[in-house]
């Protein structure tokens, strides 16, 4: 993981989606991170291989996502996905990022993203 800066808490990282590409592109397996989108489908884009798991309901379905891998959260421009990494992280997973900027910043940087809906 590269040495990003924090919240300041300590609990979950916040990098830029150049970094995120990066490490992906590290991740020929595909098998070390899990990309998860927290937005309540207001987005008709996104990154491949996300996971959607809306915000609110963080609390309910964390049990679905493997904390051995690195959760890496994204929304929309980078203010739910924080409050998510913070959410995760106190149900215990202790690798967390967040992306920041979100999607948009995803996209700016040139990062590849689905229409959901086709």
């Amino acid at each position: 993981m590269p040495d990003s800066s924090s919240n300041g808490k300590e609990d979950y990282k916040s990098i830029s989606p150049v970094e995120i590409m990066n490490l992906l592109k590290g991740d020929s397996s595909k098998a070390e991170y899990i990309l998860l989108d927290v937005r309540s489908g207001d987005g008709s884009t996104i990154i491949p291989r996300s996971v959607e798991i809306p915000l609110k309901e963080i609390e309910r379905k964390f049990g679905q996502l493997d904390f051995d891998k690195t959760i890496i959260v994204y929304c929309r421009s980078g203010v739910r996905s924080r409050e998510a990494s913070k959410k995760l992280y106190n149900l215990g997973a202790k690798n967390v990022v967040n992306m920041d900027g979100g999607i948009l910043a995803w996209e700016r940087a040139g990062g590849s993203v689905i229409n959901k809906f086709q």
